[in-house]
């Protein structure tokens, strides 16, 4: 009878019914420990709020001190330029090391694959004190390599100038996770025909205009894919701030979400705090929606 009613409904519905049912879990799971925690950040972000009690509602006041703050307009622009050097930067490095990676021999190849992903599964602590270390300005490692070329004027107190410390601190992010962007890179490489490569040999392509002309069109979904990974993962950038500098010097190396972390915690302002999340969410949405406009609209079959 069961049996009958299902074939009946699959009759009823097509395939909708299979999809619906196949993704109701995570659907569910989604909207429980993602969407619905958003309502109350929302609630609170309309109140004063020190994280224990409502002291009251106070309307827009929260995202008005928030927009009008100096601290907050830093904060994005830090988080931007960290984005925009990941955008630019590490990805076209990654997109690199894995075209060079495909034309290795196989015991170079599987070396690179084994020690590519190391620094990504390494603790970011154990990563962030590397980095502090490196930067250190009287022994560390960058400074003593430009006293050893003579070039002694570029050695700074990275981690305490103004016009080094965000990017110093992007360098260490965008490092923990290039070879794993490359992997993935080298996996979307891997699945292009062979005969593609072939045709383009015959025709006299070398290595540069197969990759120009064939590879990195190709790449597009994996490119769209990475991007919203590390742009998202740029803009919740935190753990990196917080061991290395603390949002310091003063709060010249903030990102958004360390300085919401500051207003809700150290603080004690979780109605400003939940305003900078939902402003945050929203500027996460936005990037997210301007990604899947403009990059991979055609879907590309092999």
């Amino acid at each position: 009878m069961l049996a009958n009613k299902v074939i009946q409904m699959n009759k009823l519905f097509g395939n909708k019914l299979a999809i619906f049912i196949f993704s109701f879990p995570a659907l569910f799971l989604f909207t429980v420990f993602v969407i619905y925690p958003i309502f109350p950040e929302v609630l609170i972000s309309f109140q004063k709020n020190d994280g224990f009690r409502n002291m009251g509602y106070v309307g827009l006041k929260n995202y008005i001190d928030v927009l009008n703050d100096k601290t907050f307009w830093r904060a994005n622009l830090n988080t931007f330029t960290i984005v925009f050097l990941s955008t630019f930067v590490a990805l076209p490095i990654s997109l690199i090391f894995a075209l060079v990676m495909d034309r290795l021999s196989e015991p170079m190849r599987r070396f690179f694959k084994g020690t590519s992903v190391l620094p990504a599964v390494l603790s970011v602590t154990v990563i962030a004190q590397m980095w502090i270390a490196i930067y250190e300005p009287m022994w560390g490692l960058l400074n003593s390599i430009l006293r050893a070329l003579r070039l002694d004027s570029l050695a700074v107190a990275w981690l305490s100038d103004s016009r080094t410390v965000v990017p110093a601190i992007a360098a260490a992010f965008l490092w923990q996770y290039l070879g794993l962007n490359a992997l993935l890179f080298y996996t979307g490489i891997k699945a292009i025909p062979k005969t593609y490569y072939e045709a383009a040999l015959i025709d006299g392509a070398g290595f540069i205009k197969s990759s120009i002309k064939i590879t990195i069109p190709l790449l597009q979904d994996v490119t769209k894919y990475l991007l919203v990974l590390s742009i998202l993962g740029c803009m919740a950038q935190f753990a990196h701030v917080r061991i290395m500098t603390a949002g310091g010097p003063g709060d010249i190396s903030r990102t958004v979400i360390y300085h919401l972390y500051y207003r809700a915690f150290s603080a004690s302002d979780f109605g400003q705090g939940c305003a900078i999340a939902i402003l945050f969410v929203i500027e996460c949405l936005v990037l997210t929606f301007l990604i899947n406009r403009f990059v991979a609209r055609e879907k590309i079959e092999f």
